[in-house]
């Protein structure tokens, strides 16, 4: 037995885990068509960690789902939210790498198959970093590289990338990869986009954003996707039909910089506890599950193109995938304030937020930068600052509603 399988300790992941969906449903409407995802998510967190035997394993929302999804289930994500899992590759890796790639790694070594192929997207050092550990330790691991520019050249590179990953999969799996099947994964994937969407349109103002960001995530729990499209389905036509939050004057914020990935909620509830609507959460994964039209694919049946163009993981120096977005949503929803969440060792995220802050100013939105980890010793110092920045929101929408009066 290894020094790390030593260190694995299930029982603090699982409190962990199940404190955070015990905050969630106590804050949930007692909407029967919610259960389902809180049912989703727990069975993927806490039933499948110590005898998980999947074929596809992914390391983060950066390997095209059309390839993932050829046979015909969900592989396993692991998207590194878990303070208690990182914990578990600490002799690994140095102090300052991040507590994503630090989770998603000790998450591995917990006890996967080492037959499972193992995806990872090399987005950043620690992915990198993450790759080399695990091929060191006789995982078997396919890496899809990310150019760090858009442009000709690096369009050829990535069509390279994306025909090796699709021949690893298929390889792996010991059948071929038609473009029949493709076809039919990328009708999955937008089916599914498409109800995410919606679900994102309706639920604005008639769920907190907190627990939108939760349903939206448990995408990547869902063993059928099939289902968990119909489920949010009904989700969506139940919210249809409910009367909209009284947020008693609450000042809008979005959510910027390093994605947030469950059971690490700290900064959402933070934002909420601090009397905030959080109104909306743009990253690269989040992003990635929304981009797609079904125009796109009626008029191209080239998935690589499609996702090349909208991929807006760290990878690249100048990200105007991501850009363009929030510049986008500024014209459709009102937003009192910005926080901007920069988790410690994704540094990639700190280059882009002097390009926001000059957005930002230009439009007369204060921005609030937070840097923190996966640890809870700084939440008290952290609610602080949260408050404060409130608190400036709300003095200033005050001050606007005096003036329209």
């Amino acid at each position: 037995m290894t020094d790390t399988e030593n260190k694995i300790d299930f029982h603090t992941y699982k409190k962990e885990v199940d404190d955070v969906l015990q905050k969630l449903v106590k804050s949930m409407p007692a909407y029967e068509e919610l259960q389902y995802f809180e049912k989703c998510v727990r069975s993927h967190s806490l039933t499948d960690i110590e005898r998980n035997h999947s074929a596809l394993v992914v390391i983060g929302s950066n390997i095209p789902e059309e390839l993932v999804l050829i046979s015909g289930k969900m592989p396993c994500w692991i998207l590194g939210g878990s303070r208690a899992s990182s914990m578990w590759a600490d002799d690994m890796v140095p102090r300052d790498t991040d507590p994503v790639s630090r989770s998603g790694l000790g998450y591995v070594l917990s006890g996967f198959d080492q037959n499972s192929l193992i995806l990872i997207p090399l987005v950043s050092d620690s992915t990198r970093k993450l790759a080399y550990i695990l091929k060191s330790r006789g995982y078997k691991v396919h890496t899809c590289h990310f150019p760090p520019v858009k442009d000709a050249q690096s369009y050829l590179e990535w069509r390279r990338q994306y025909e090796a990953c699709r021949d690893a999969i298929a390889l792996h799996l010991k059948r071929p990869m038609t473009n029949r099947t493709l076809r039919k994964s990328q009708a999955q994937i937008l089916t599914a986009k498409r109800q995410i969407q919606t679900f994102q349109d309706v639920s604005q103002d008639k769920l907190s954003g907190v627990i939108r960001m939760f349903v939206q995530g448990s995408y990547y729990c869902a063993e059928d996707l099939s289902e968990w499209c119909s489920r949010l389905r009904s989700l969506t036509e139940r919210l249809q039909r409910e009367p909209k939050l009284q947020t008693d004057g609450r000042s809008n914020v979005l959510l910027l910089g390093s994605p947030i990935y469950f059971p690490n909620y700290k900064v959402p509830f933070l934002i909420e506890e601090a009397g905030l609507t959080l109104c909306g959460q743009i990253d690269y994964t989040t992003l990635s599950m929304q981009e797609y039209s079904g125009k796109e694919y009626r008029q191209r049946e080239n998935a690589a193109d499609i996702f090349y163009e909208n991929d807006a993981s760290p990878a690249y120096v100048k990200n105007d995938a991501l850009y363009e977005c929030v510049t986008k949503l500024l014209t459709k929803k009102e937003i009192d304030g910005v926080v901007y969440h920069v988790l410690k060792g994704q540094i990639e995220y700190d280059f882009e937020l002097e390009r926001y802050e000059k957005l930002f100013e230009k439009l007369d939105i204060p921005i609030f930068r937070l840097e923190t980890d996966y640890n809870y010793q700084d939440i008290e110092q952290l609610r602080v600052r949260m408050e404060a920045f409130s608190e400036i929101l709300n003095q200033r929408r005050y001050r606007k509603e005096r003036v329209t009066i």
